[in-house]
């Protein structure tokens, strides 16, 4: 007789069955099998509650990745903890257009500009997720993933604070103690100064001041108004002024018009007369230029050193020989006016006394 089968392995069979096939319809609609991964690490200043593992990773919107753990790190030699956020990416989320593009390396992403940054899921919860995007401007932070006990295959993008944390980061720049200090100064400097004697009588000064500033608006405003009648006469007048002006002007359009016509007809005849000018002018200059020349040969020759002033030093000095000798003979004709008979005597000279 065989024996019967136990409910129990029935059982435990059919949850087993039960189990896997639910565990395929898991793995198979999550698509996990056929996704290409990619695993990254992310250090972040300062707290990061309200982050969680399974937190999405987002670039513009779209998921890209998820959040697989968030540690504590501890350097001893520093000093200092570091909390290294795990993210697994999923790279087959970006469609390339060219067949023929190169995938682009994480280090050539980060060199473009590729930065992690803290975002706010949901303001009810507080719940963060990250956010990959472009910031070109920012600096490069890296804090090294062999700190934190991670292989050489997983690589680090780097993080940028939030609006929020670089808004607590300046406020928490700000020196409080002074501030409050000055303000409390200032507040004591106000109590003071309301409290001083002088201060009701510089408001009614103040009143004073602003009752006269009231008349004389209003004086100002009376003489702009005497003024503005003034000044709307005087436009009037002027207006008739012009008109009478513009009769009278009138007749002489007639006048200028004919001094028109007469001024072109004198250019007309002007420009004949003005080719002779040019050419007497030129003839003038080439006369003024030899007369130049003669003037500059006689110049050269009335110099010191020149030969017709020697010659003419010379001929000045035998002609005064000359006439000292005809002086003289002139003198002793006048003594003896038979010399021209006789002779003149040898023992007598011609300037000689009777």
């Amino acid at each position: 007789m065989a024996n019967p089968v136990s409910k129990t392995l029935i059982g435990a069979f059919v949850l087993g069955a039960i189990a896997l096939v639910f565990g395929g319809i898991v793995v198979l609609g999550s698509g996990a099998l056929f996704r290409s991964t990619y695993d990254v690490v992310m250090f972040f200043d300062g707290s990061v509650g309200g982050l969680q593992v399974g937190a999405p990773v987002t670039f513009r919107g779209v998921a890209v990745g998820e959040v697989t753990g968030i540690q504590i790190v501890y350097e001893a030699d520093r000093k200092e903890f570091l909390i290294p956020v795990s993210v697994r990416l999923i790279t087959n989320r970006a469609e390339r257009l060219s067949a023929g593009a190169k995938p682009m390396t994480m280090k050539e992403l980060i060199a473009l500009g590729l930065r992690a940054q803290l975002q706010m899921q949901s303001f009810i919860t507080g719940q963060l997720s990250i956010l990959l995007d472009f910031f070109p401007d920012t600096p490069v932070q890296l804090a090294g993933v062999s700190r934190a006990g991670f292989g050489t295959r997983v690589e680090e993008i780097p993080t940028i604070p939030t609006p929020i944390q670089r808004i607590q980061k300046s406020i928490e720049q700000i020196p409080l103690d002074e501030v409050i200090r000055d303000a409390r100064e200032t507040l004591a400097s106000i109590r003071d100064i309301l409290a001083s004697p002088a201060i009701p009588e510089i408001i009614a000064n103040l009143q004073q001041v602003s009752q006269d500033a009231v008349g004389i608006a209003q004086k100002v405003d009376a003489g702009l108004a005497g003024i503005g009648r003034q000044t709307e006469l005087t436009l009037s007048q002027l207006r008739t002024l012009l008109s009478r002006v513009d009769a009278q002007v009138k007749p002489f359009g007639a006048a200028i018009e004919e001094t028109r016509a007469l001024a072109q007809a004198l250019n007309r005849h002007i420009d004949p007369i003005a080719g002779e000018v040019k050419q007497t002018a030129g003839e003038l200059r080439s006369t003024l230029k030899q007369s130049e020349l003669t003037l500059a040969e006689i110049r050269s020759m009335s110099a010191d050193n020149s030969e017709l002033r020697f010659h003419l030093a010379l001929l000045m000095t035998e002609l005064t020989a000359t006439a000292r000798s005809l002086r003289a003979l002139t003198d002793y004709l006048e003594r003896h006016p038979d010399a021209l008979l006789r002779g003149r005597a040898l023992d007598q000279p011609t300037g000689g006394q009777r």
